[in-house]
């Protein structure tokens, strides 16, 4: 913001710096404070904030965090502690707590139950991260740790989530997470808040825990050579259902990592898992309905080796079980839609599409189309979708298993899967139509796919019609799936000189590209009076 010249020449900012001090009113201070804090937002920040620290003394700062300013308190503090992290921006932690004011300001801080107060105090121990690590081992023995890590088991849950993030922060790398385990007084801070009588404590612990472990394998050994990553697995055995629904719940998360995926394996919970897949499925839904989540993460993840896991736990096995139970067990609809959208996940990884096409499981999945009422069609048409997009650019071998795959879906003695698929996204439920388009979007990718669609005249018919009252998102799907045929048109000519549509197909086709998704033939109208005329 531009400085503003008064009558005789002086600048809003410089006035503002003069009587900032001498200001009593709520309102007056709340407007010295905007100008302070849009100064130090402008580009000459770094000479406005020796302009501030000239003439107002920091402590004149902290001194109105614990003024009572009536209504206005609550701006003034948020601005206030505006201009303060941009004051202190450049200031390392190590500097700042040399001066006994600003680190008794700084505990003040930490202890503060006011979240933006308390935000203000993580912000600088933040900067720890930055410093050498002897800087972070000479905190663990002050209360500055002790405050900043206590912070997470507070009631609100702002405080507590910004004090979880400064703990990762200053546990990101090996030697600052070696310091803090191998220091006794920081180690027994977090392993008793691990401990915690509040389940919410524990879990906001275990949460922390389980996002440093999955940083890295180094990290991982460093927690579980500590013992602190036994929450983790005794926590499955929670008698609250609830609790243990959360512990699998951050388990997903943990597990999308290469060192996460490793633990779930060689720690035993993945074996527990599946015990409550096979045991208690008809006693814990809630739990059941995480796992399956879970192992659609675990299938999705880049980083995971599945099959490998899959071979040792049989998890498409028990999702396939979760989709349609047994003799012992009848899965609600809810679990239907989990059990097949994490196949989908799992099928949609392009590193695993060969090993679950050639599954049972996979073969099942298939058969379910037939038999499945509205709400379990749509979610087994995305889950195909997410199956056949596992690649953005599929590789000729990829094509070969997706094409084997999609062959399964043209059983004998059933009408082809694409004149099936067409009565869905005629539907006049919008969900079930978008979730048919949603498939012959990815399906357009292939040029077998383009060959099968141009080849079913009603689809075609369908993609060409302007005229039909069909939703916005519905109008821009076909459009997305004419784009795509269109584009593998080319893509095959140019490759292989083969014609996947005829000359008048992609003249009808380029046509709708060009006119956009929203066109609409123009049709003559004629009043009835005209008429009568």
């Amino acid at each position: 913001m531009p400085a503003v010249e008064n009558i005789s020449g002086t600048t809003q900012l410089e006035t503002t710096l003069v009587t900032f001090t001498s200001l009593t009113e709520p309102q007056a201070i709340n407007d010295a404070l905007v100008i302070l804090n849009h100064a130090l937002q402008g580009p000459n920040s770094t000479e406005v904030v020796q302009q501030i620290l000239r003439f107002i003394p920091l402590h004149h700062f902290l001194q109105l965090l614990q003024t009572d300013q009536g209504d206005d308190t609550e701006y003034i503090i948020e601005k206030t502690c505006n201009v303060l992290e941009a004051v202190l921006r450049d200031q390392p932690y190590s500097t700042l707590i040399q001066d006994p004011i600003l680190c008794e300001a700084l505990l003040q801080a930490l202890n503060s139950p006011m979240p933006r107060i308390h935000a203000l105090g993580l912000s600088q121990v933040d900067k720890v991260a930055k410093e050498d690590v002897s800087t972070l081992r000479s905190m663990l023995e002050t209360d500055i740790f002790k405050a900043t890590v206590e912070g997470i088991a507070s009631d609100s849950i702002s405080i507590a989530e910004r004090s979880k993030m400064t703990l990762l922060k200053i546990c990101d790398t090996q030697e600052q997470l070696q310091k803090v385990i191998n220091y006794d007084g920081s180690f027994c801070i977090i392993r008793d808040l691990t401990q915690s009588k509040s389940s919410i404590v524990q879990l906001r612990m275990i949460e922390v825990l389980a996002a440093l472990a999955g940083k890295s394998r180094e990290l991982l050994s460093i927690l579980e050579q500590s013992g602190l990553l036994g929450s983790l697995k005794g926590g499955l055995g929670a008698a609250d259902i609830l609790t243990r629904f959360n512990i699998i719940e951050i388990l997903s998360e943990f597990g999308e990592t290469t060192a996460g995926s490793e633990f779930l394996d060689h720690s035993g919970i993945l074996t527990q898992l599946a015990t409550v897949v096979e045991d208690e499925v008809n006693q814990d839904s809630l739990g059941v309905h995480a796992i399956a989540k879970l192992y659609g993460k675990l299938g999705a993840s880049s980083e995971v080796d599945f099959v490998t896991l899959d071979m040792k736990y049989q998890i498409l096995s028990q999702l396939e079980r979760l989709l349609i139970g047994d003799d012992d067990f009848e899965p609600e609809e809810t679990l239907k839609i989990e059990a097949m959208s994490s196949i989908g996940l799992i099928g949609g990884n392009v590193q695993n599409i060969e090993w679950v096409s050639q599954s049972q499981c996979a073969d099942v999945f298939i058969d379910r189309l037939a038999s499945l009422p509205r709400d379990l069609k749509v979610a087994w048409y995305h889950s195909l979708a997410q199956i056949l997009t596992c690649s953005p650019d599929p590789s000729p071998e990829t094509e070969k298993v997706v094409r084997e795959f999609y062959s399964e879906l043209e059983k004998p003695g059933q009408s082809a899967f694409l004149a099936r698929l067409l009565v869905s996204a005629k539907s006049q439920a919008a969900e079930l139509a978008m979730a048919a388009l949603s498939v012959m979007i990815p399906l357009a990718h292939y040029s077998f796919g383009v060959q099968k669609m141009g080849a079913q005249r009603d689809l075609m018919t369908f993609l060409l019609d302007r005229n039909a009252e069909v939703s916005h998102s519905e109008k821009v799907a076909k459009y997305e799936v004419i784009e795509a045929m269109l584009n593998t048109f080319q893509e095959s000519k140019s490759a292989s000189d083969i014609d996947l549509l005829t000359i008048d197909q992609v003249s009808r086709l380029d046509l709708v590209r060009r006119q956009g998704p929203f066109y609409r033939r123009a049709t003559a109208t004629v009043a009835i009076q005209d008429i009568a005329a």
